[in-house]
């Protein structure tokens, strides 16, 4: 199993930014390898809520994920995991406050990703997977610190 952890200061309210985290169909703005994300079961971010992402998958096609928010704390915690044939995506988002209270200030994400290989058939190695989800993850990074710093 793969796994990286950053942090990331925004200006947004510790509210704001979960409310934006949260929501699975925006992923696509901070992940340039989705192309496509819609809730298939719930109404809007909750626990249970599933939403289907289309992915860039190891070979380079487009893979189909689905994620589920596996536990929802709002605003200050939730976990969502990704099931496929070839692997599964576990991902916890954590914001706290920088400033009073959760509806002012600004907040700091704290991202903690992991990418597990399944089944016999493996198409990476886990040599290969730690070296593959390291930039994956800094993909992520550099477009959760855009998307959480939003200009004008």
């Amino acid at each position: 199993m793969a796994t990286e952890t950053f942090h990331i200061s925004s200006p947004l309210s510790q509210a704001e930014a979960f409310a934006m985290l949260a929501d699975l169909t925006r992923v696509n703005e901070w992940d340039r390898g989705v192309t496509n994300a819609h809730q298939v079961e719930g109404d809007g971010p909750a626990l249970g809520a599933k939403y289907e992402v289309t992915v860039t998958g190891f070979d380079g096609k487009p893979a189909q994920v689905v994620y589920e928010l596996t536990e929802f704390d709002a605003p200050n915690r939730f976990v969502m995991i990704g099931e496929h044939t070839t692997f599964r995506a576990h991902d916890t988002l954590t914001l706290t406050p920088e400033g009073a209270s959760a509806d002012e200030g600004g907040c700091t994400l704290e991202y903690v990703g992991s990418l597990e290989l399944m089944g016999d058939d493996a198409p990476l190695t886990s040599e290969q997977l730690d070296g593959v989800f390291t930039k994956v993850a800094a993909v992520a990074e550099s477009g959760l610190t855009g998307f959480l710093n939003p200009s004008g």
